[in-house]
């Protein structure tokens, strides 16, 4: 039993070495695997780190250049409105857009070699941008003397038109009153006018035959009617001029028509704005006092015909007097 147990002994010692041996060869795979994976992980996060950090930086210069755009869009409008010059701002913003394009074909893992690039152009816009805004404040306050000075020329427009038109109903209040003053003159011009016309009454035609001998009948023969007197007495009248009057004389025939022989001394005159023909005329000194005229007519010969036959008498563009006579 005792030599059995001497030769195990060194067996089991030697196991127990190579599993020790084991254990730590076991021990420093794990350790050395454990640190490579955490350097891995390491160098990963690294990256992620650097991957976003150059993506927010590319996101960064995009939202920059989308602000400059809205406020070169704002400049340009404001300008354009206000009158100015906008040739350098739209160049300008023609190259943004360029840049903004040429921006989007870039990757994250570009941007760092083009960083430097954008910020000097984005600086470069935004000086421009400062500039143009102090140019228009400017252009504001020359627009807001304008806007002034408009509004002064807009005010002493409107005085001037409402000046004008008072004056203007000044006028045509004062010429309605001129014409209701020539119209009211006119008015009293023609009563004046008809109040100083002449008036001739008693008015009778009387015959006379071949031997001169005047007969007064309501009726005459033509046989025997070789002339005819007018008679007439000239109402006294204080308001018409005592001067040298003409008496235009119209003999109309049962037709109506003038009796009318240039050679007995017929002719023409003007009435109411007409010209009529007289069959003879007379003239005669007006000394209001009741004047009687007798005015002879010889037809030269020519027969009366049978009808009724007017006379009318008119004088200073009046009709003075009628009467008649009858031939059988």
């Amino acid at each position: 039993m005792d030599n059995y147990s001497s030769q195990n002994s060194p067996q089991k010692s030697g196991n127990n070495n190579a599993l020790k041996a084991g254990l730590v060869v076991m021990t420093l795979l794990s350790g050395g695997l454990g640190y490579m994976l955490f350097q891995s992980k390491e160098t990963v996060n690294n990256q992620q780190e650097v991957i976003s950090t150059k993506v927010m930086e590319l996101a960064q210069t995009r939202t920059k250049l989308d602000s400059i755009t809205v406020q070169l869009d704002a400049q340009i409008a404001e300008v354009q409105k206000l009158g100015g010059d906008v040739t350098e701002l739209q160049k300008a913003k023609a190259e943004l857009e360029q840049d903004k394009k040429d921006l989007s074909k870039r990757s994250s893992a570009e941007i760092s070699s083009v960083k430097a690039k954008y910020e000097d152009k984005i600086k470069n816009y935004e000086s421009l941008l400062a500039t143009k805004e102090q140019e228009l404040v400017k252009l504001r306050e020359e627009n807001g003397v304008l806007a002034s000075e408009n509004q002064n020329l807009n005010s002493e427009n409107s005085t001037l038109k409402t000046e004008k038109q008072g004056l203007a109903q000044s006028v045509e209040k004062e010429k309605a009153e001129k014409e209701e003053v020539t119209s009211k003159n006119k008015i009293l011009a023609e009563k004046v006018t008809k109040a100083a016309a002449l008036k001739a009454e008693y008015v009778k035609v009387i015959g006379i035959n071949e031997k001169g001998k005047e007969s007064e009948e309501k009726r005459y023969k033509a046989k025997k009617l070789a002339k005819i007197k007018i008679a007439f007495q000239l109402a006294k009248n204080d308001v018409t001029e005592q001067e040298r009057k003409t008496v235009f004389i119209r003999v109309l025939d049962p037709d109506g028509s003038t009796i009318f022989d240039s050679s007995t001394g017929s002719g023409n005159f003007t009435f109411n704005g007409q010209e009529l023909a007289y069959t003879t005329r007379g003239d005669l000194n007006y000394d209001n006092e009741n004047l009687y005229i007798e005015m002879v007519y010889s037809r030269g010969g020519t027969p009366y015909r049978e009808g009724k036959y007017t006379v009318e008498l008119y004088a200073e563009g009046f009709k003075i007097g009628t009467g008649g006579f009858e031939v059988k």
